[in-house]
């Protein structure tokens, strides 16, 4: 019988290591989760985490490698990738075969062990760094200009089968049946009821998409709740806020409350 899997969302990785995340508390986390959960890693989470380091200057880098390590905390040289979301939920839910092309678990886990392995900084990864910080731009500036249109045409009005279709089409799956339909609806339920939340904020004119790009990341993280074995260790309430009443909230586990289980304490 397979294990439940977990992976580390990229806000809690950021905190490894902080005064509110104490190495030692992390340790006893990691303890805790352990004996329950295979730790994998979302490609989604490592973009991310690399994206913090692409901020700082070189001497920041090296000392906050923790975050990327954090990401596959039992063996952080032989990680476990899963394949990027869309990807992901065609071929756990429809058994489709690769369809666009994408990064790939075995590249991905060979480039966090690369960068694990260095000792300073060098010009090549400043340089990938930089790309990895120019790409997350642009796609949070499509979220944005997608979320803007859909407010100026009055698209406020969250409607499953259009999303799921809409989702499924930017793949290259331009067919769905209905038996397929209400198979994406029940596995993507969690990521649903976020896009649905965000849809009706639309008609909130204080609610601003430019303010909140990590909307673009956060609901597609809850693309890997399509597995039911997959848990999301995380820490921004807007994952249990925004995700209304999906039965995939109990995959949803918060830091604070594996805190209190761990070390007693919360942050």
């Amino acid at each position: 019988m397979s294990r439940n899997k977990l992976f580390v969302e990229s806000s809690v990785a950021c905190k490894v290591g902080s005064r509110s995340l104490p190495l030692s508390d992390w340790t006893a986390v990691v303890q805790h989760l352990a004996p329950l959960f295979d730790f994998v890693v979302s490609p989604l989470s490592f973009v991310e985490v690399l994206r913090s380091l692409a901020l700082g200057k070189d001497h920041y880098i090296i000392p906050n490698l923790k975050r990327v390590e954090s990401l596959s905390p039992i063996d952080p040289f032989h990680p476990v990738f899963l394949e990027m979301p869309g990807q992901f939920i065609l071929r756990e839910i429809l058994g489709c075969p690769r369809v666009v092309e994408t990064y790939q678990p075995g590249e991905l886990a060979e480039a966090m062990v690369i960068v694990l392995r260095l000792n300073k900084v060098t010009q090549e990864l400043r340089d990938w760094l930089a790309d990895i910080r120019s790409n997350h731009q642009s796609g949070a500036e499509s979220y944005v200009n997608t979320h803007d249109e859909m407010r100026k045409v009055g698209q406020v009005v969250p409607d499953r089968e259009l999303w799921l279709r809409a989702k499924t089409r930017q793949l290259g799956i331009l067919h769905l049946s209905d038996k397929e339909i209400q198979k994406l609806g029940m596995a993507l339920d969690a990521a649903y009821e976020y896009a649905a939340w965000i849809r009706r904020e639309l008609k909130n004119p204080h609610y601003q998409p430019s303010k909140s790009t990590s909307a673009w990341i956060d609901y597609q993280q809850l693309f890997y709740l399509c597995d039911p074995a997959m848990h999301i260790l995380y820490i921004d309430g807007d994952f249990t806020q925004r995700t209304g009443g999906s039965s995939q909230q109990s995959r949803l586990l918060k830091l604070s409350d594996v805190m209190a289980q761990a070390v007693g304490c919360t942050i």
